[in-house]
């Protein structure tokens, strides 16, 4: 089991690497077609949303007593697993 300050390391490692794969997504949106722009400004709203939410609870993280880390950390891990799926699906959606 990784430590308080590995797993935060790690999600903040993870929230770069999203924010380069938004930043890529949204380039090969704005030559998609109008449904999958459509699609992708929805779900980009939405992954935005979820990324600050893990960047919020990051902060909270490093600052926790030991009795609500186990809470903050499943709390983390949900929205993890929810924006890595959003954001492979809208991958296969615009690079195919």
């Amino acid at each position: 089991m990784a430590s308080r300050q590995e797993y935060i390391d790690k999600l903040k490692d993870k929230l770069s690497e999203w924010d380069n794969e938004i930043d890529k997504m949204e380039i090969k949106a704005r030559q998609a077609n109008e449904d999958l722009r459509h699609q992708w400004e929805k779900r980009k709203l939405d992954l935005k949303e979820k990324r600050q939410d893990l960047s919020s609870r990051m902060d909270k993280a490093r600052n926790s007593a030991d009795d609500t880390w186990d809470d903050l950390k499943r709390q983390m891990d949900e929205t993890w697993d929810s924006v890595s799926e959003g954001i492979r699906d809208m991958k296969s959606k615009l690079f195919g």
